[in-house]
Formats: structure tokens, C-alpha cells, sequence
């Protein structure tokens, strides 16, 4: 049996097809950009007002600038990675591995930090809560780096795969590599923009 897949014939032009699968892509980079704006924007209001001193009460604990950075930087790598691999077709299948692995490894960095967060609070009748609005904010731009990680990581592996097992029009395969590389950008470009913000605390 063939591992080969041949890709659906669509009734428009291969560029049509691909100008409007990127089109999709960049209005969600839109919304998406929409709210993680709104989210950066909310972090420096809270802290500049800091009414009551709650942004970061007395003795609170929060991540070091440092942390944001190391989940910001697999972003960047990924998107260097992917754009390697569209410039140079021999070395798209290795470039579409280093892609997704960074993404997997950034992923759980992601994750692990969101499972130790060091300002959680437990009153007596063990009801957890954050400390400060600082800790609100983190975990609102964390779930942004969640969602980010997975979204990429599953283009990357669908990338993976359909550069292994799909004959695909050698301009509709272009114009997929742009798409995902829009995405890419994208999400390197979120995580410098949060790694910035949470380095001010």
C-alpha cells in the first residue's frame, strides 16, 4: 500500500486556494493579536494603578524576568526553523522536525511553570487563590503561551507529515509554507511582546 497522499483538486487556481488559507490565518493572527493587546495592555494598567498595593501585596512571590524569556525564546527558534526549511526544500524535513521539538520543548517549559506558580495562596478552608493582581495577569498571558505552543506544535506536525507523505502542487506547497510561516511570526512576535511586559513587575 502507498504511504503517499494525494492532495483534494480544488475547482480555483493553487494560488487562489493558498491566498485564501493565509487569509484565514491572518485574521486569526488579528483576533488573536486583539486580545493579547488588551491583556498587555490590562497588565500595565493594574500595575501602574496598584490600588491598595495589590499588584504585588507584601511578601508576594513572582517569577524572575529571566522565565518569561525562556518560554519566549522556542518561539523564536521555531519561527527561524520553519522560514530555513521554506527557503531551502532539501532541508525542509529536518527544519520541520527542529520545529516541532522546540515547540514540544517550549510547551512544557509553559506548563511547568503554570503547574509552580509560586504565588498561589490556600486560606484555611483550602480554597486557593492568586496573590495580587501581578498573578492574574501571568496566568491570563501564560494560557496565551498554552494555546500558542499547541497551535504550533500541531501545524508543525501536520507539516511534518505532509512533507513526508503528500504529493502536493509545488505552488500550493509555497503557498502552505507561507501560511504556516504567518503563524510562526506570529507567535515568536506574541512572546517577545509578553516576555517584555512580564519582565517589568
Amino acid at each position: 500500500m502507498s504511504h503517499d497522499t494525494e492532495f483534494h483538486v480544488h475547482h480555483d487556481s493553487d494560488a487562489a486556494v493558498g491566498r485564501r488559507e493565509r487569509l484565514g490565518v491572518r485574521l486569526l493572527i488579528v483576533a488573536d493579536g486583539s486580545f493579547l493587546f488588551s491583556m498587555i495592555f490590562s497588565y500595565f494598567y493594574l500595575r501602574n494603578l496598584n490600588v491598595g498595593g495589590n499588584w504585588l501585596p507584601e511578601g508576594a512571590k513572582h517569577f524572575s524576568s529571566g522565565s518569561a524569556w525562556m518560554v519566549a525564546i522556542p518561539f523564536v527558534i521555531a519561527a527561524i526553523s520553519h522560514r530555513m526549511g521554506q527557503a531551502d526544500r532539501k532541508t525542509r524535513n529536518l527544519t520541520s522536525v527542529v520545529t516541532l521539538l522546540v515547540l514540544l520543548v517550549g510547551g512544557y517549559i509553559q506548563l511547568h511553570q503554570m503547574a509552580n506558580m509560586p504565588f498561589l495562596l490556600k486560606d484555611d478552608a483550602g480554597i486557593v487563590s492568586f496573590n495580587g493582581a501581578y498573578a492574574s495577569n501571568w496566568v491570563l498571558m501564560a494560557g496565551t503561551g498554552v494555546f500558542h505552543y499547541f497551535l504550533g506544535a500541531f501545524i508543525a506536525l501536520g507539516i511534518l507529515i505532509r512533507n513526508r507523505n503528500t504529493n502536493l502542487p509545488p505552488e500550493l506547497d509555497l503557498w502552505r509554507q507561507r501560511t504556516a510561516q504567518s503563524w510562526f511570526t506570529w507567535c515568536a512576535i506574541a512572546a517577545v511582546l509578553t516576555a517584555i511586559s512580564l519582565s517589568v513587575i
